[in-house]
């Protein structure tokens, strides 16, 4: 079995892990939505499109990039360790500005942009509008 077919399951059985741990933080409480509910449906929408991904025959043409896919892990631990302390919106600001510029070779500008859009707005949405703490880090950003 190639790692393009194995790749999918575990990126689903990653997901349906995240589902799993965010259950523990609660996903609704007190009539609102609570810390949880954002990476419960982020786990489940990974491990759906994976799953799904995982159904489609793999070309035999085309390789698995195994540097990038390196460099998305490498990403991804980051975004993970800066979590706790720079809090959700520095971390992933940072997080995809380095995955779009320097991993999917974007330019700086555009990347930059984007990544604040998401980040802000993920933030407006989650923090501000429906009241869903993000994590803030040590400068409660």
């Amino acid at each position: 079995m190639r790692a393009s077919q194995i790749t999918p399951y575990v990126l689903a059985s990653i997901g349906l892990a995240a589902a799993t741990n965010a259950l523990h933080l609660h996903i609704w409480a007190h009539g609102e939505p609570a810390a949880g509910l954002f990476p419960f449906m982020a786990g489940l929408l990974l491990a759906a499109t994976s799953l799904i991904c995982g159904r489609e025959p793999s070309p035999s043409s085309e390789p698995v990039e195994t540097i990038r896919l390196l460099a998305y892990c490498g990403a991804l631990t980051g975004f993970c360790l800066l979590l706790n302390w720079l809090g959700f919106t520095l971390a992933s600001l940072i997080f995809l500005t380095a995955v779009l510029v320097f991993i999917e070779r974007m330019n700086w500008k555009k990347g930059l942009l984007l990544a604040t859009a998401f980040s802000v707005g993920t933030w407006g949405l989650f923090d501000a509008l429906l009241s869903v703490p993000l994590p803030t880090g040590m400068w409660r950003v």
